[in-house]
C-alpha cells in the first residue's frame, strides 16, 4: 500500500508536468500497439449507451443515451503530449450535447493513462500480448483491479460494421449461482474503443424456488457501442 501510495503521488506530478511516466516496459511496442488508442486533436467518438437497472421490486429500468468523447486540445510538458478530452451526453429528448466532464489523457511507449474525476487509471499497457496484465488502479488509492488482453488481432462485428484487427481488455468475468461480474472492452486498430460491456448482477437467493435459476434480483448491465467517429470510413 505504501508503494502504491508513492506511485499515486508520482503520477499526479506527471499531470502537473514535473514528472515522467513511471510504468516501464522492457519491450518497445510495435506501432500497431499504440494504434489501438489513437489520439489527435479533433478526434471524436460517439457511443450508443444502453443501461439496464434491475430491482426485485420494480420492472427493469432501461436508459438509452449517447456519449461523445472529443479531443479538444493538447499541451506538452517535459516532452510528453497531454490531450484534453471533452465528454458530452445527449438523450432523445435533448437536441444538443451537454458537456459533463473534461478529462486528461496521455499515451507513450509504455501505457495509456486517463484522468477520470481526478483519478489516474491505466487504460492500456504495452506491449500488447497474451501474457500482459496490469492493475488499472496502480496510480490511485482505489482497490486493485487487474486487466489482461484476449483475442489479439481478431475481427469483431458490431451490427453491420466489421473491424478486422481488434484487442479485448478483460477484467472481472465471473458467473456463479449468486452473482455475475463482467468487464470487457474492445479496441480496434486505428479506431479506438468500439465496444464496452459492464455487468454487475445479483441473483435471487430469497427462496428455494429461485436459487440457481438466474433470476436477477438487483444490479446493472451497461453496453457502449461505437456509432460514429472520424476514424470510421
Amino acid at each position: 500500500m505504501l508503494i502504491k501510495g508513492r506511485l499515486y503521488a508520482f503520477i499526479l506530478l506527471i499531470f502537473l508536468g514535473i514528472g515522467e511516466s513511471c510504468q516501464q516496459s522492457s519491450t518497445v511496442p510495435v506501432p500497431a500497439d499504440t494504434a489501438y488508442f489513437p489520439l489527435q486533436v479533433g478526434d471524436y467518438w460517439i457511443y450508443q449507451v444502453t443501461q439496464n437497472a434491475y430491482s426485485s421490486t420494480n420492472p427493469v429500468a432501461e436508459r438509452v443515451y449517447q456519449v461523445q468523447e472529443k479531443i479538444s486540445s493538447s499541451y506538452t510538458q517535459n516532452g510528453q503530449v497531454f490531450f484534453l478530452m471533452e465528454e458530452s451526453v445527449k438523450t432523445s429528448s435533448q437536441p444538443d450535447w451537454q458537456l459533463t466532464a473534461i478529462r486528461t489523457v496521455y499515451k507513450n511507449q509504455s501505457e495509456v493513462v486517463r484522468l477520470e474525476n481526478n483519478v489516474p487509471v491505466v487504460k492500456l499497457l504495452f506491449p500488447i500480448a497474451a501474457t500482459t496484465s496490469w492493475n488499472t488502479n496502480i496510480y490511485n488509492a482505489r482497490p486493485d483491479t487487474l486487466l489482461h488482453y484476449e483475442d489479439s488481432g481478431r475481427s469483431f462485428t458490431l451490427d453491420t460494421r466489421r473491424f478486422d484487427n481488434t484487442i479485448s481488455v478483460v477484467g472481472a468475468n465471473d458467473s456463479t449461482l449468486i452473482s455475475q461480474q463482467k468487464n470487457r472492452q474492445v479496441y480496434a486498430s486505428n479506431v479506438g474503443l468500439v465496444y464496452r460491456e459492464n455487468v454487475s448482477l445479483a441473483y435471487c437467493q430469497t427462496s428455494p424456488d429461485c436459487i440457481g435459476k438466474g433470476i436477477v434480483e438487483s444490479g446493472t448491465r451497461q453496453k457502449w457501442v461505437l456509432v460514429s467517429s472520424n476514424h470510421l470510413p
